[in-house]
């Protein structure tokens, strides 16, 4: 279980549903590639990732697999997943009203918000097609995982291959010394929490 669960359940559903509120008729796929774009901001930005899931090179892309257990219940306090008529598993927040979903992000601070705006403004209106695209660009991490894992998605669409977001951090001294501060810090509340 990632830390994304363990230590930041609460914030993470809370991000989920606004998200959700935000994304109308989002789908989940759409929605697992612009959490992992939120993750991928906040290392380039903080060197750190907001979210703390793990993902794994699937074949759509990189995925949290506990944000893909949203269509199996995972989440049900802040989002709901329902199969449309065309087979897609579309997420909703459980929330109806816009303001209290923006209260549920109290946790977070306005820096953060504006970053997961930024990344909303700039992806929401794509498919969940051109974001597989996306994080499937030549020189993206999901690629270079993928092509250095020698990974096949023929017989199954997903792997066990973790995808580690600290090589976007390679050869930034700073942002590693960062990044090592934070999961200290994460890992501390993870003990504290059990």
């Amino acid at each position: 279980m990632s830390y994304g669960i363990s230590v930041n359940k609460e914030r993470n559903g809370a991000l989920l549903a606004y998200i959700a509120k935000n994304v109308p008729y989002i789908n989940l796929r759409k929605l697992l590639k612009i959490i992992y774009l939120i993750d991928e901001k906040f290392m380039e930005l903080r060197g750190f990732p907001l979210t703390w899931f793990d993902y794994y090179a699937w074949a759509k892309g990189p995925v949290a697999p506990e944000v893909y257990d949203i269509k199996n219940g995972a989440f049900s306090d802040y989002v709901t997943c329902a199969e449309d008529s065309e087979g897609k598993h579309i997420v909703e927040s459980v929330i109806p009203n816009k303001y209290q979903v923006l209260k549920q992000m109290e946790d977070f601070s306005q820096y953060e918000i504006d970053i997961i705006d930024d990344v909303l403004a700039t992806y929401s209106s794509m498919s969940a097609d051109d974001l597989t695209d996306k994080t499937h660009e030549e020189n993206s991490l999901w690629t270079k995982v993928v092509a250095e894992n020698h990974l096949s998605f023929e017989e199954c669409s997903k792997s066990d291959i973790i995808i580690p977001l600290t090589r976007l951090n390679e050869g930034n001294a700073e942002k590693m010394e960062v990044y090592e501060d934070a999961r200290w810090n994460i890992e501390f509340q993870a003990l504290l929490n059990n």
